[in-house]
């Protein structure tokens, strides 16, 4: 089975979107604040933004 190239994008994106959740999540557990959560956008959503 191959994975389309629109439905593999996706997936992507959703992975990257999950990783950033769990990031965030992260950062409340560590009391880190706004600096952790803005390292959180430029790893994990950043390279998609165009």
């Amino acid at each position: 089975m191959s994975i389309q190239p629109k439905a593999f994008l996706e997936s992507e994106e959703r992975d990257a979107i999950d990783s950033y959740f769990e990031c965030v999540t992260a950062c409340s557990l560590d009391n880190e604040g706004i600096e952790c959560q803005t390292r959180c956008v430029e790893v994990h959503l950043k390279s998609d933004i165009k």
